[in-house]
């Protein structure tokens, strides 16, 4: 097996970008009551852990987190999460023995400056398009992207229509 170092910073103030894809890519989270399911197990790492979840999507076969995990260690929230979901699901007679949701592994990336920071956001609300799930980030509703309108970060009509380029989002499939 490969020997696999993720990095880690001690610091409070580090903001990480994670993925969390399905096995096989399988769409999991299409129905909407599984959607409430990631919403729910969502709210309930973040107050376990004391996160805040600086900007998200939940896609049918894969979830983007940009976290910052104060003094938790991300790896223990995403195998919270992971096992949250897997048992949420279990208990709803919607997972059978062996079957897996999640893929092993989940990628990291540490968010190093500003426009690292900003480029992982817009990654993230554009990937709802990128998927072809809807021609506009806005018409997606699970998402941050709606706080950020609200915020006054971006207006609703944000990359509507057209196709953005985002450095570094042509290596991701």
């Amino acid at each position: 097996m490969v020997n696999y170092r993720r990095m880690k910073l001690k610091s409070t103030d580090a903001v990480y970008f994670l993925t969390m894809a399905t096995e096989n890519r399988k769409p999991w989270f299409h129905p909407e009551q599984n959607i409430f399911i990631v919403q729910q197990t969502m709210r309930r790492i973040k107050d376990r852990f004391d996160l805040c979840y600086e900007a998200w999507p939940i896609l049918p076969e894969h979830i983007h987190w940009l976290i910052s995990p104060n003094r938790a260690d991300y790896s223990k929230v995403v195998f919270a999460f992971k096992r949250g979901i897997g048992a949420e699901f279990k208990k709803r007679g919607q997972l059978q023995d062996g079957e897996k949701i999640w893929q092993a592994r989940f990628w990291e990336h540490t968010i190093r400056d500003d426009e690292d920071y900003q480029r992982c956001v817009e990654y993230i609300h554009y990937n709802p398009v990128k998927h072809a799930l809807v021609d506009s980030p806005f018409k997606w509703p699970y998402t941050s992207f709606h706080e950020f309108v609200a915020g006054g970060i971006y207006p609703s009509d944000w990359a509507e229509g057209s196709e953005i380029v985002i450095d570094g989002a042509e290596y991701d499939r």
